[in-house]
C-alpha cells in the first residue's frame, strides 16, 4: 500500500481572538470536523453518524458520487484522527494529525493510504513513484531485520 501526506502550518493569530489557537482548540475543531465534515470539507456534501463506540464512531458521507462508511477513531493523546473506509473505495485509511513544525507552530498532516489496487496503478503510472517504492521497501526491510534482532538480543547485532 502507498502512504500520501500533505501538511500545514495553522498559522496566524486571530484579530478577532487576538490568539493564535492552541493543540486543545485545534483537537476540538479536528473532532467537530469528524462529526460534521460538510462543514470542513467541500467535497462532501451530507454526512451522518450511524453508530457511536467508546473508542469513535462509524460515519456515512456522500463526497461527490462516492458513498463513503467510515470508522472514525480519535487519539486525542497522538493528536490523530483516524477515518477507515469500510466500503469498496480506493483509499483505505485516512489520517489527520497535529504536529508542531521547526519554529513550533502547530501543524496538520492529512494522509491517505491507498488500497492494493491504485497503490500497484500509481506505482505502473510513474517511474518515480515505483524507484521511491523500491529504494524505502528496501530500506524498510533491512531496517525491520536489524530492529528485529535489536530487540531480541537488546544490542544491535550484525546480520551475517
Amino acid at each position: 500500500m502507498l502512504t500520501i501526506s500533505w501538511t500545514r502550518v495553522i498559522d496566524g493569530v486571530d484579530e478577532e481572538a487576538r490568539r493564535a489557537p492552541t493543540r486543545d482548540g485545534l483537537w476540538q475543531a479536528m473532532l467537530h470536523k469528524a462529526e460534521n465534515p460538510v462543514l470542513y470539507v467541500p467535497a462532501i456534501t451530507s454526512s451522518r453518524i450511524v453508530e457511536r463506540y467508546p473508542d469513535g464512531f462509524l460515519r456515512e458521507s456522500h463526497r461527490g458520487e462516492r458513498f463513503l462508511v467510515q470508522r472514525v477513531t480519535p487519539d486525542e493523546a497522538a493528536g490523530v484522527i483516524t477515518f477507515r473506509n469500510q466500503d469498496e473505495t480506493d483509499l483505505s485509511l485516512i489520517r489527520n494529525e497535529i504536529g508542531t513544525d521547526d519554529e513550533g507552530r502547530l501543524t496538520l498532516t492529512l494522509s491517505i493510504t491507498l488500497d492494493e489496487g491504485p497503490t500497484e496503478t500509481a506505482l505502473s503510472q510513474s517511474e518515480y513513484l515505483r524507484d521511491l517504492d523500491c529504494d524505502f521497501c528496501g530500506t524498510l526491510k533491512a531496517m525491520t531485520a536489524v530492529l528485529r534482532r535489536t530487540a531480541l538480543h537488546g544490542r544491535p547485532v550484525a546480520h551475517h
